[in-house]
């Protein structure tokens, strides 16, 4: 585990980064953190053991351009904010506040999952992914709320691969929300969905994907979810 003195993202991937941000970052990202405040007073229900290291992280990251913007948000203080914004268990990171925040991540993005966080936030402030333009075209056919969860692991790469799908659908569509999930800190939530493996995909509750699927499938998925027929009359 990472102590106060250790640093997340190495210094040389620090340089690279520096140089990534300064030539994809079109727009500002705002990346909005969900956290618990340090307390001398061990509350049942209120431990965020990997608060502390998703803070740090952000910190190193948004230390690396200056179109990137930290905000912290004590998660129990700060009730009514969370559920305006959907959050109900931290640490939680939405990106690009300035365009509804519908990109998030539940958890320590570190391993696999640390290039989808990168990529995630290249792809807000660009505004554009790297879907098909087919599979952008079919999104825009998306007309009601679409929530996708991707459960995933940091020794995943599959899990990688389906999140980043997620999280530029997201981008995508601003009727699409996805939230990509670090199973291991969130044993309720691998119990309530009865997650074995990863990655475990779940659409607006009812829709469930198993393992890796391509895009055109993935994006299929989201659209018999998505997508509501004009009533005959």
């Amino acid at each position: 585990m990472a102590t106060a003195q250790q640093t997340l993202i190495p210094a040389q991937d620090k340089s690279r980064l520096k140089r990534e941000f300064r030539k994809h970052l079109k727009t500002d990202v705002t990346l909005r953190f969900f956290t618990q405040r340090p307390s001398p007073i061990a509350i049942p229900g209120r431990d965020c053991r990997y608060c502390p290291q998703v803070q740090q992280l952000l910190e190193e990251m948004t230390a690396l351009s200056p179109k990137l913007t930290l905000e912290t948000v004590d998660f129990f203080a700060e009730q009514e904010k969370a559920r305006t914004d959907g959050v109900s268990r931290v640490p939680a990171v939405l990106l690009g506040m300035e365009s509804g925040g519908r990109v998030r991540f539940y958890g320590l993005p570190l391993g696999y999952e640390l290039p989808v966080f990168i990529d995630s936030v290249k792809a807000v402030s660009r505004g554009v992914t790297r879907l098909s333009v087919n599979s952008r075209k079919q999104l825009r056919r998306v007309n009601r709320p679409v929530h996708i969860q991707v459960f995933v692991t940091p020794g995943s790469e599959v899990s990688a691969g389906m999140a980043l799908l997620a999280h530029a659908m997201a981008v995508e569509s601003r009727h699409i929300v996805a939230d990509v999930i670090e199973a291991e800190e969130f044993p309720d939530l691998v119990r309530r969905y009865g997650v074995r493996q990863v990655p475990l995909t779940i659409i607006n509750e009812f829709s469930t994907v198993s393992g890796m699927v391509g895009e055109e499938e993935f994006v299929e998925k989201v659209l018999q979810a998505g997508v509501q027929q004009p009533q005959e009359s």
